[in-house]
């Protein structure tokens, strides 16, 4: 029964001084906020990085311009970062590659800026872009699917052929539309609109339908480094961390070598066949494109080397936002001390006369305890709410990566509430509870 009324007075207590409670528990709701927030933006960056890694495939190798250091293990040490030289990597060494045993496919990577052009004259658009060269293998390895029409085929690629293969953003941009990225998250899955937007797309379903089908490059004609190329397909969007591919333009490696001028690859993706080859395969392709090389100037990376060195990376973002949060949840825990200190000053008389009337010590103590409490887990709901609100805006509305919201992040908020509670509400409670009832009756 104490504990009951120690609940009550306090909750009494807390609505006749709500003004000052709503004040004191602005510092515990920013804290449980940022705990929310910064879990869910870890965790989302942490998912977000590992879905585009793990879906290039266990089985796919890296050749890479650069020498990445080894460790004592022999492991590629990929934190130390790579030496700085230029690529030397060709289109050659993608051809030994392929003679390696046990490799299923070889996908070179030339990438250049460029200006693409779509019209003539006045009504001319031009677009800055990012010129890949690559094979008819690029849109399975990068898992880059259609929007309309097609990718380019094996035979074009061997002769050359003109034609190429648009971003979203490209092909929406040289339209004189808006991107499209924006408005989705994944290939093929796009982000939930609000209401309103999905009321105003049915209003206007016919109309857009309407424009959809006439607004689209495929099968015309666009204009790169004054050369013609006729668009095949347009890319779906693919808005991503480091890997969109929104604001290429795809083209066969032999037109693109020939285009450009270019000799040397960015990058050179090697599939295994198995992933009970792929350290053969390392080690092969490795001697493979040695032959070409006077100097070791490229490396050869597992995907398992690269997921190990993003875990690492993004252990350490989660200790530095762990810091983060546990030095606001240490503030705001400080000013409800402070608060409860000066509410304990002010109330001085109420408790002399409290225990006039035969409140005991601990009665006294439960009451004052009790409402750092309430006001700590109140202000943790609160936060609570916030932050879920937060994530599901930012969802809804940015595309770049999805936050994601850990049941774990929860109980951490609401168990961190109790503690800063429980923590910095005993000081109050038991200066409150010491005090001399004779003294506290003359305070003024």
């Amino acid at each position: 029964m104490k504990l009951l009324t120690g609940f009550k007075l306090a909750w009494l207590g807390l609505w006749a001084n709500r003004l000052r409670v709503l004040f004191a528990m602005f510092g515990v709701v920013i804290g449980m906020f940022s705990v929310i927030v910064l879990a869910s933006i870890s965790i989302g960056v942490k998912d977000t990085l590992l879905k585009q890694m793990g879906g290039l495939g266990a089985e796919q190798i890296l050749v890479i311009p650069g020498r990445v250091l080894d460790t004592m293990s022999g492991q590629k040490d990929l934190l130390s970062g790579l030496t700085s030289v230029p690529s030397t990597l060709t289109y050659e060494d993608a051809k030994e590659a392929e003679k390696v045993e046990n490799v299923r496919s070889v996908t070179p990577h030339l990438e250049t800026v460029t200006t693409i052009q779509s019209g003539e004259g006045k009504e001319a658009k031009k677009l800055q872009s990012v010129l890949v060269g690559t094979t008819d293998q690029y849109s399975r390895v990068q898992h880059a699917e259609l929007a309309e029409g097609r990718f380019f085929t094996k035979k074009e690629q061997e002769t050359k052929a003109k034609v190429v293969v648009l971003g979203s953003n490209i092909h929406d941009g040289l339209l004189g539309k808006e991107s499209t990225s924006e408005a989705t998250q994944t290939p093929g899955h796009p982000a939930p609109e609000p209401w309103w937007k999905r009321l105003f797309s049915a209003l206007t379903a016919q109309k857009a339908s309407a424009q959809k089908q006439e607004a689209s490059l495929v099968g015309k004609e666009v204009a790169i480094n004054n050369e013609k190329y006729k668009v095949i397909g347009v890319l779906s969007p693919n808005a991503a961390l480091g890997s969109s591919t929104d604001n290429n333009v795809v083209m066969p490696i032999n037109t693109a070598l020939q285009e450009t001028g270019m000799k040397n690859l960015n990058k050179i993706i090697v599939e295994a066949d198995s992933t009970e080859t792929i350290d053969q395969v390392d080690s092969d392709v490795f001697a493979a494109i040695k032959t070409h090389h006077k100097d070791i100037d490229y490396s050869v990376v597992k995907q398992e080397q690269m997921l190990e060195a993003l875990n690492k990376v993004t252990t350490i973002l989660q200790a530095m936002l762990a810091g983060i949060t546990v030095t606001a949840l240490i503030i705001s825990g400080t000013g409800i001390m402070n608060v409860m200190v000066m509410s304990v000053r002010e109330r001085t008389r109420e408790i002399g006369i409290r225990k006039a009337l035969g409140a005991t010590t601990f009665e006294v103590m439960l009451q004052f305890f009790f409402e750092t409490l309430l006001l700590c887990v109140l202000g943790g709901l609160i936060g609570l709410g916030i932050g879920y609100l937060f994530i599901e805006l930012w969802n809804h509305n940015i595309s770049v990566f999805s936050l994601v919201l850990p049941l774990w992040a929860v109980k951490l908020a609401l168990y961190s509430s109790l503690g800063v509670g429980t923590l910095f509400g005993i000081y109050p409670a038991l200066k409150a509870a010491r005090m001399n009832p004779s003294k506290a009756l003359r305070f003024e």
